[in-house]
């Protein structure tokens, strides 16, 4: 390029600013001003490569020819990959060079130099963008024509690029905050879209459990009834068989009480007839009975019955998830106290599992008693689940902290 007085130099660089005017994004700025900048040195190729804020990698805009360079928008690529890294990482100055398809600066194990060559990228300019003085990116102007620019093209760059950086670093900026709130936006909706997912396939699972309960009272348990009294009949009828028939007539009255248990548990009648503390009640009175020593058992309430109000599946699942841990304390930490407690605190309800007994064994790798279970249902009502010795080092609090914006219907009382 010939040599510009200051005046036109001045003129050419104003042309430049005023076609940046009304640019809402880095590759629109570059297409705009590519025809001023061309005025000043014609060139075939030009990018921009934008320092992420991560400070290893980076990203590029082009004009003129295309490259695989261009094609990274979408994603980032290792400064020191970059065949300009001796300039991002504040080296050198700037870059000059008459022909890079032979200039070793360039070219090294790893480098991405791919375009160079595919392009045909003789003589090349790169000199860095600052902002608050701290280095941002490069400017870069590539031209097929070997020896095509000066010393004195590397001061007009230079002057091209002082005007660009502010431009390009707070477009860039807002360019990545956007792809971030994007993928954060993404991530709370596929979240979402699987926790009502899993409650769905939560609240089908229920009333498979319902069904099921109802084919086992309807068939199963009345066929066992009726297999048990017909053996009483046979043990009444022969003297010489009552032993052994006796003996079988306690095998099916166990069976026959355990599935009655089992039917109670596939349909929680209590929780649905009479509210969530005293469908918790009743499983803390049917896991103690006929326990040795007693287990004194308590419910405290002191949510004024906030869980009746929410949505079915979700009380549901939380009922399962206290369900299981009142078992835990019962079978596996031999308490002689079992107390539920629902609280509400300013953003969340708990319900705190306490007992005073030998306490669990909480060991990650081995899945005491349905931990893994309570977990997952904890995850599904978006949840936060902690297992705690008490105070004194004397039994298990297990405690269920739900945030109110996880219920899907909330309480007048709350809204």
């Amino acid at each position: 390029m010939h040599k510009l007085d200051n005046k036109d130099l001045l003129h050419r660089i104003l042309a430049i600013s005023r076609a940046i005017a009304g640019q809402l994004d880095c590759q629109s700025v570059l297409r705009e001003i590519a025809g001023e900048v061309n005025k000043l040195f014609h060139f075939d190729h030009m990018d921009v490569a934008i320092m992420l804020a991560d400070g290893v990698n980076s990203i590029s805009y082009e004009v003129g020819l295309q490259t695989q360079w261009g094609e990274l928008v979408t994603g980032a690529r290792p400064i020191m990959l970059s065949p300009i890294r001796t300039l991002l990482q504040g080296e050198v100055p700037y870059l000059l060079t008459g022909d890079a398809l032979a200039d070793d600066r360039f070219h090294f194990d790893g480098a991405f130099d791919g375009p160079i060559f595919a392009a045909k990228l003789r003589s090349r300019v790169h000199v860095p963008l600052y902002v608050n003085g701290s280095l941002s990116g490069a400017l870069n102007i590539s031209s097929h024509l070997k020896h095509a620019y000066t010393e004195y093209d590397v001061e007009v760059a230079q002057c091209i690029a002082d005007l660009l950086a502010p431009y390009f670093y707070a477009l860039s900026q807002t360019e990545q905050a956007k792809k971030a709130a994007l993928g954060e936006s993404h991530a709370r909706n596929s979240e979402k879209m699987l926790r009502l997912g899993a409650l769905q396939l939560t609240q089908g699972m229920e009333q498979e459990r319902k069904r099921l309960g109802m084919d086992l009272h309807d068939q199963t348990l009345a066929d066992l009834t009726r297999l048990l009294r017909h053996v009483a009949v046979l043990r009444r009828a022969d003297n010489a068989l009552e032993a052994p028939f006796l003996s079988i007539e306690k095998e099916l009255d166990t069976c026959i009480n355990e599935l009655r248990n089992i039917i109670e548990d596939t349909k929680p009648g209590v929780l649905e007839l009479f509210g969530f503390a005293q469908g918790v009640e009743a499983q803390l009175e049917r896991c103690v009975a006929g326990v040795k020593p007693d287990i004194s058992i308590a419910v405290i309430d002191h949510s004024n019955d906030y869980l009746d109000q929410i949505d079915t599946s979700q009380r549901t699942t939380i009922y399962r998830i206290v369900q299981e841990a009142i078992n835990n304390a019962v079978k596996h930490s031999a308490p002689t106290s079992v107390q539920v407690e629902i609280s509400k605190a300013t953003s969340s309800l708990r319900i705190a599992i306490i007992d005073n007994g030998e306490g669990l064994n909480i060991d990650p790798h081995n899945n005491v008693g349905g931990l893994d279970n309570m977990k997952v249902r904890a995850a599904l009502v978006s949840s936060t689940l902690s297992f705690n010795k008490n105070p004194e080092n004397s039994g298990t609090k297990v405690v269920l902290d739900i945030p109110y914006k996880a219920f899907n219907n909330l309480p007048a009382s709350i809204k």
